[in-house]
């Protein structure tokens, strides 16, 4: 069986990164082209293996992109065992509509139905397994991990590290099933479109809507904060050294200058970012440069040089920038300008 896209994969982006706006098909019998697809469209590089006859392989998908935030229904038609090293861009979470899915995540395994079980956030680090018998539609969801740390910024008002979720989600109670069912409105869209999703505000609300319910669903680090109505800040002088290198995160920045711009002693600087936000001051503007590196990277692709983003926002050496890039991201810089 050979690949073939649906009537509406013409929507598909020329640079091949994705459904663009309004939902776009794909289906096919060859397991190395839906590998392919899953890489690109849901950034979850994957090997594919059929516990069956591969002949049985039969991948078919809707997927759309609503900004930061992926979704798609994935059916295989056999037995497979999928099997990632990791993510790199992307958290992920999958959602059984119908057979059963055994997911394996940094030593946990869970086990979920269309009715009952929990399933895993994957993570943009560390590998990753999931089995699904031939029964299995999958709901899945993919959200842009900067867009994701950044939404959780903003709500909080301070710096976040990357998310862990311990215990997984539970698609079908509580704050688990809002998530759920939000992004199954989504799903039966898909299935059958009314253009909906075409339209730029719709697909723009959803997307935010994606992004706020899965920072208050999902088990994170900082969900008890989230929740807590009280803000949070930051003593001054933390709050001016921050201020000042989010104006001009290029500026070559020295400790010493940070705590004048602070107005404390630069060993009370250090403290003070290592007691409110767990880094030091040059590790707090590393993080930022890096994610403003990855912003360009990511908008612009291929209209600009990863030397040329590199410089921009003051790393002067790439080994180190393409280091420090993929100890945060997963990807070398190279890998994510070429999408």
């Amino acid at each position: 069986m050979t690949g073939e896209r649906g009537r509406t994969a013409a929507r598909t982006t020329a640079a091949g990164r994705g459904p663009a706006p309004g939902p776009a098909a794909f289906r096919t019998g060859d397991i190395e082209r839906a590998r392919a697809w899953i890489a690109e469209t849901l950034s979850y590089p994957v090997v594919l293996n059929p516990l069956a006859d591969p002949a049985d392989f039969a991948f078919a998908t809707n997927a759309v992109r609503l900004g930061p935030v992926t979704v798609a229904t994935v059916t295989y038609g056999a037995d497979v065992l999928s099997k990632s090293e990791g993510l790199g861009v992307a958290y992920h979470i999958n959602v059984p509509h119908s057979g059963q899915v055994v997911q394996l995540h940094r030593g946990e395994v869970f086990r979920a139905t269309a009715t009952g079980g929990r399933v895993p956030v994957f993570e943009p680090t560390g590998a990753l397994t999931g089995e699904l018998d031939a029964e299995a539609e999958v709901l899945a969801l993919s959200f842009d991990r900067l867009a994701v740390e950044s939404a959780l910024e903003e709500h909080l008002e301070h710096p976040v590290r990357p998310l862990h979720f311990p215990g997984g989600l539970d698609p079908h109670h509580g704050r688990g099933r809002t998530l759920t069912e939000l992004a199954r409105v989504i799903g039966r869209e898909l299935a059958a479109p009314t253009g909906l999703l075409d339209h730029p505000p719709v697909a723009a609300g959803l997307a935010d809507s994606l992004l706020t319910t899965v920072l208050h669903a999902t088990p994170h680090q900082y969900r008890d904060e989230l929740a807590d109505p009280a803000p949070r800040t930051c003593p001054r002088p933390v709050k001016r050294a921050i201020d000042a290198m989010q104006a001009d995160p290029a500026h070559p920045f020295t400790v010493r200058q940070l705590a004048r711009i602070a107005e404390v002693a630069p060993r009370s600087l250090q403290a003070g970012f290592k007691q409110h936000l767990e880094c030091t001051p040059m590790g707090y503007l590393r993080r930022l440069r890096l994610e403003r590196a990855h912003r360009d990277l990511v908008r612009l692709g291929p209209t600009v040089s990863v030397t040329e983003v590199a410089g921009r926002w003051g790393f002067t050496h790439l080994g180190r920038f393409a280091s420090a890039y993929r100890a945060r991201y997963g990807k070398l810089p190279s890998q994510v300008h070429r999408r």
